[in-house]
């Protein structure tokens, strides 16, 4: 007997060439729109990072709903209040990874709310192929979907990726020390593990170092308002 299988391809590893360090907090509570008073502290304490094009903070997010509590849509001037398991994820290149994590044990002060980093764990970026960022923000296109869409797909199209499914979901406005700026949530479908990883090292849009244009993975295709 002559048997011929097709051979599977082997199985993508993600670099780590950039990462994600999650760090243990000690922070009772902080806005829900903390996204520049969190990143300029950091910058306080981390100079180079808001000159370095592939860092980033992730916003801390809670559910939106838990325990008979309801999370405000309009962000505003809420608070959230954090539990001793809420984690802080600083995107950063591998290079960069001893700067960093030499911030443990340091408090910063974010709108008034002290927050102690802990300890840190690093994590690879994920192959998953399907990614969502929570907040990406391309300047002239407040209104206008299309043009949105549009924008973006120039800025992947340009790092050698021809993605095919991009689906909009909520905005909202951040606080900014110049004003308020609309986001949108955008998830991007159905690419490879290895494209996945790029946009995960680079992001879109403005304000990266703010946590606006990071992606993380979304387990399949659901309605991105879904993952708000």
């Amino acid at each position: 007997m002559f048997w011929n299988e097709e051979e599977k391809p082997d199985e993508y590893c993600a670099p780590d060439n950039v990462i994600d360090l999650s760090f243990k907090v000690s922070c009772k509570q902080i806005k829900l729109d903390h996204a520049w008073a969190l990143t300029d502290a950091i910058n306080e304490l981390l100079p180079w990072f808001k000159d370095e094009p592939q860092s980033a903070i992730h916003h801390i997010y809670i559910p939106q709903e838990g325990n008979g509590w309801a999370r405000s849509d309009t962000f505003n001037d809420e608070i959230i209040q954090l539990s001793r398991r809420t984690r802080l994820k600083i995107r950063i290149p591998i290079d960069r990874k001893k700067e960093v994590q030499a911030i443990t044990g340091k408090t910063i002060s974010v709108d008034g709310n002290d927050l102690t980093f802990g300890q840190s764990e690093q994590h690879l970026l994920s192959t998953i192929t399907t990614i969502v960022a929570r907040h990406v923000h391309v300047p002239e296109t407040d209104d206008n979907e299309d043009a949105f869409l549009s924008e973006i797909h120039k800025q992947i199209k340009a790092m050698g990726i021809n993605v095919r499914k991009m689906l909009c979901g909520k905005s909202h406005q951040l606080k900014t020390p110049n004003g308020l700026i609309k986001t949108r949530s955008l998830m991007i479908a159905d690419i490879s593990p290895e494209e996945s990883i790029a946009l995960q090292e680079n992001g879109v849009g403005h304000f990266y170092s703010y946590g606006c244009g990071i992606f993380i993975p979304q387990k399949g295709i659901s309605a991105v308002n879904a993952s708000e």
